[in-house]
């Protein structure tokens, strides 16, 4: 993609030199009407060039009269003057004068790599991927993450303008640093999260095709980007739920003690079923688990895990609910009938 744009610009570079053939030109065309961003950049790349040409007239003309008036002075100084010695001054002062133009070239040179590395060269752009497991970083300005297993976060590498935003796909948990000037805004599909110091949880893969947010301290306005002013408020303990087809943005209290379990590794089973508890379980440690039976999903369970390996997790299964737990190429099997599937 990169080596595509370069050749367009050396393209563009060559169209405005008035170097372009006739089917480069039309090639460029083709280009820049196939796509907004493409004629955004001629557009950009033509007031780089107009600011270079009107830099580049104005210092020759200004060097030109200046040139005039130094020989004017020079020759009226000069009359009384041997020719020998008039001779050895204006060789001295084209010397100078081809100095001064050749330092001209060169400063218009600087500026016109100056403004195509400022419009031209992408805006850095930092691409932060978790691979199997959770990944903690810190954002230039201050700002916490921790993204699951399979999360993309997309940042700038410094956050200028009014705001601080970043694109998020996964699930992760912010600990944004606290600046009023400056809000910090997540783009989660259509959908855009709004804060300015907050902790909170961002899922835009849930099972059910859904995208969540939830709040743990501060405020959070979620809203569409299209519809700004049907924002959620949210306040601590609540919950925001929505779909990228522009419906509702559901708020409620959030109900799920383990939607941070898979940073915490803190898991609290409640008379859970043993269908949930495995689906919760893959989760948190980034393994295929599956039952042999699905019968075997109705079996209950209440147990508290902090931070114990998923051996000593399943050893508890294994002892409470009476199954056996085998390793497999596919992942770990639990089968067994250690419970009533009535029940």
């Amino acid at each position: 993609m990169e080596k595509k744009s370069t050749i367009y610009i050396d393209l563009i570079t060559r169209y405005f030199s008035g170097e372009a053939t006739p089917e480069e030109i039309s090639e460029l065309e083709a280009w820049v009407k196939a796509d907004p961003a493409n004629a955004a950049t001629f557009s950009e790349y033509h007031k780089t060039w107009k600011i270079i040409e009107n830099d580049r007239i104005e210092s020759s003309t200004n060097l030109d009269d200046e040139w005039k008036t130094f020989i004017r002075k020079l020759d009226s100084k000069s009359e009384n003057v041997p020719s020998t010695r008039f001779s050895f001054q204006r060789n001295q002062s084209q010397i100078l004068y081809y100095s001064l133009r050749i330092a001209a070239i060169f400063v218009l040179i600087l500026i016109s790599v100056f403004f195509l590395f400022r419009n031209f060269t992408s805006p850095a752009e930092q691409r932060l991927t978790a691979g199997n497991e959770i990944l903690e970083h810190t954002l230039p300005d201050g700002t916490v993450v921790t993204l699951n297993a399979g999360t993309t976060l997309t940042y700038p590498s410094t956050f200028n303008g009014p705001f601080r935003s970043v694109t998020l796909q996964g699930e992760a948990w912010f600990e944004v640093a606290h600046d009023k000037t400056k809000p910090f805004i997540i783009t989660a599909g259509k959908a855009r999260i709004r804060v300015v110091g907050t902790s909170f949880s961002v899922n835009t893969k849930t099972l059910d095709g859904t995208k969540e947010v939830i709040l743990s301290s501060g405020i959070v306005r979620v809203y569409y980007e299209n519809k700004p002013e049907e924002m959620a408020l949210l306040f601590p303990g609540d919950k925001a739920e929505w779909m990228d087809d522009g419906g509702d943005i559901m708020k409620t209290s959030n109900e799920d003690v383990n939607f941070l379990a898979w940073k915490t590794k803190h898991v609290v089973l409640n008379n859970t079923t043993l269908h949930e508890a495995v689906v919760l379980l893959t989760k948190v440690y980034h393994t295929s688990i599956r039952l042999s039976d699905e019968k075997l999903g109705n079996c209950r369970i209440t147990a508290t895990f902090d931070r114990q390996s998923l051996e000593s997790v399943l050893n508890v299964l294994k002892a409470t609910l009476d199954l056996q737990v085998r390793n497999t190429r596919a992942g770990i099997e639990i089968s067994g009938h250690g419970c009533n599937p009535g029940q």
